[in-house]
């Protein structure tokens, strides 16, 4: 989906595990392992399943690498601190600004070509439909 930031017209997505409708960087994203899934050792295989036959799966975690994630998660004071292992995230692996995107949050692709998570609160402020 489109919409205005000043004056550029830039790509979002509302975060969900439903397949976007005409979203190729989206899809494109999840291939290159620049999106992933923080739940998935708790998704449902019917949720699983589904993630995989939209092109929405992102990276494989191993169990140790999940939980290692987790523990470093916790581990960074303030941030995350009603979260849980079960939540599901939509994590933004970048080296710069990594991020994490609840369901219903929005995925913006800032003009630079990065991902931004942007609050509902926050994407109604700054953004404008198109």
């Amino acid at each position: 989906m489109k919409a205005k930031l000043g004056n550029t017209t830039i790509d979002f997505w509302q975060i969900s595990t439903e397949k976007p409708a005409n979203e190729p960087w989206l899809l494109e994203a999840f291939k290159t392992q620049q999106l992933s899934w923080s739940g998935k050792l708790v998704m449902s295989k019917m949720e699983q399943k589904k993630l995989r036959e939209n092109g929405m799966q992102g990276k494989d975690a191993r169990p140790v690498e999940a939980a290692v994630s987790w523990i470093l998660l916790y581990a960074e004071t303030g941030t995350f601190a009603n979260a849980y292992p079960y939540d599901i995230y939509l994590v933004v692996n970048q080296p710069r600004i990594p991020a994490f995107g609840q369901i219903g949050e929005y995925l913006v692709k800032a003009p630079d070509g990065s991902l931004e998570v942007y609050s509902e609160k926050k994407f109604h402020r700054d953004l404008k439909l198109l």
